[in-house]
């Protein structure tokens, strides 16, 4: 990688991470509406590489749409402003596309559902659940129920994580992790991102100390262990799809979904093992 791209890549980066602080930082209303758009390109972003060999019969707008319309009825349950809107949400929604199901004539209209109904599962499911753990576990700081803390340590560790392990195996990586998905995965750089994200977790235990360390070191563990299956699954769907990137939004990163993909599957077991540690 030359100079040029390496500083593509690091200014595109740091964008990307100072619009995750702000959504993190900024209280409900900007978690919303940050998490929301990243919802959205990342939904659009999957539907888009799995028709790209043939258009399914379930528009990727109305999957869009209905994922928004989920994230936010999870918004409204957790602020009690409607305890309805979420299953009415996730009702309406299988009540189409099972009619979709039976009244469209195709003999693909299943594979069309599968899709659809994965998508919601792999993206927004996820990013709901961040959401919620945000609503969780609350701290003196947190205003109105809201707490930025476990989202801010989740992220930090999904970051150093994913920079220790491409740093270290790129300089030192001679083991392939599982080659006949991500090639450029190593063993090294596998174990070098568990590392700098344990060292990580002891500076939370520094200044959240309302957590003991061996709360941030497992924290940090599951993070890190969870968010590697979440790069290679994402690697994985690219290589079935035959595309390199799942987009070109952000430079020398790809897509929003290759930014996101170690988060979706490494929230729903950080809110395991909160749920776990902390009952």
């Amino acid at each position: 990688m030359n100079v040029h791209n390496l500083l593509t890549r690091a200014g595109a980066g740091i964008i990307y991470i100072l619009v995750i602080l702000l959504g993190v930082f900024g209280g409900r209303y900007f978690f919303l509406a940050v998490f929301g758009i990243i919802l959205a390109l990342g939904l659009f972003e999957f539907y888009r590489m799995v028709e790209q060999d043939t258009s399914h019969a379930i528009s990727k707008i109305f999957n869009i749409a209905l994922g928004l319309l989920l994230f936010i009825s999870v918004y409204l349950f957790l602020e009690g402003i409607s305890l309805y809107a979420l299953p009415v949400c996730m009702l309406v929604y299988l009540l189409i596309l099972i009619a979709s199901a039976i009244c469209i004539r195709r003999h693909d209209i299943l594979h069309g559902i599968i899709y659809s109904v994965f998508g919601q599962m792999y993206i927004t499911m996820p990013l709901s659940l961040l959401m919620v753990i945000s609503y969780s576990y609350q701290h003196s700081r947190a205003a109105g129920g809201y707490d930025w803390v476990p989202l801010l340590a989740l992220f930090v560790f999904i970051w150093v994580n994913d920079t220790a392990a491409y740093f270290f195996g790129s300089l030192t990586g001679k083991h392939k992790l599982i080659p006949h998905i991500s090639p450029h995965k190593s063993v090294e750089g596998f174990f070098a991102g568990i590392f700098f994200s344990l060292l990580g977790s002891l500076l939370f235990a520094r200044f959240f100390p309302e957590f003991s360390p061996l709360f941030w070191m497992g924290f940090a563990l599951v993070v890190a262990l969870f968010g590697t299956v979440g790069d290679l699954f994402e690697s994985l769907i690219k290589r079935t799809c035959s595309v390199k990137d799942a987009g070109n939004l952000i430079p020398g990163h790809g897509g929003m979904l290759d930014r996101i993909d170690s988060l979706l599957v490494a929230v729903p077991a950080a809110y395991l093992y909160l749920i776990l540690f902390l009952a």
